[in-house]
């Protein structure tokens, strides 16, 4: 004979201090799932539902992340139970936070662009850490735009090596007088456009990273 077990399991939660903006992470929940999972676990938040006088169930609730490879994403939280004071908040780990195994971090956050004093709103945690496990294949795919950009940023990278290496020896030999001084300069400017080149490429890599999910 089999008998339902219809008695509630005890489900672990995150628990957000809203006075010093910590997050509580059970250890239970620390390893947050495996490469490649998607929707397949729910996290379950706790946070008061008053701070400051302030009513969060009224305001827009968002998690901001950076995964293990650094890409920025944004999760809009649409479950939220409120249980007496407190909000239940559901999220959803996809496959933008899974997309490599490593430590992800985290923010919560609400926000109102109007509220009911005439201003807006902006309220955040502390960053917290969660972690994603490697599965059996944990290769990342590269898009043809992607490659493209890196090996234009690889090449340049090479070149201001060599560059480097060469304007270090010219300067070794500058007490010679056979030095062009005025070519040096106009090598090093030359050299500092490179710099820039790749500064500003590697800016925008990490800039355009920025995932909104969407509703699920």
């Amino acid at each position: 004979m089999f008998f339902l077990n219809t008695s509630k399991t005890y489900e672990p939660e995150i628990i957000i201090n809203p006075n010093t903006r910590k997050i509580d992470i059970p250890e239970e929940l620390y390893n947050i799932g495996v490469v490649a999972d998607d929707n397949a676990e729910m996290v379950n938040i706790r946070i008061p539902r008053y701070f400051d006088g302030c009513d969060l169930s009224t305001r827009r609730c968002t998690i901001s992340y950076n995964n293990a490879l650094k890409e920025r994403g944004v999760y809009t939280v649409n479950e939220i139970k409120i249980e007496n004071d407190s909000l239940l908040l559901s999220w959803y780990i996809s496959k933008f936070v899974t997309k490599k195994s490593g430590k992800i971090y985290f923010v919560v956050e609400f926000k109102k662009d109007m509220d009911e004093r005439g201003r807006s709103y902006s309220w955040s945690t502390l960053p917290a850490e969660l972690n994603v496990m490697a599965g059996l294949d944990d290769n990342i795919v590269i898009d043809e735009s992607d490659l493209s950009l890196y090996r234009s940023l690889l090449s340049h990278i090479q070149a201001t090596d060599r560059r480097v290496t060469g304007l270090i020896e010219q300067i070794g030999n500058i007490t010679q007088p056979s030095v062009n001084l005025d070519l040096l300069n106009s090598q090093i400017a030359d050299l500092q456009s490179n710099v820039d080149f790749i500064k500003e490429s590697a800016a925008y890599i990490d800039g355009r990273q920025t995932v909104n999910e969407e509703v699920i």
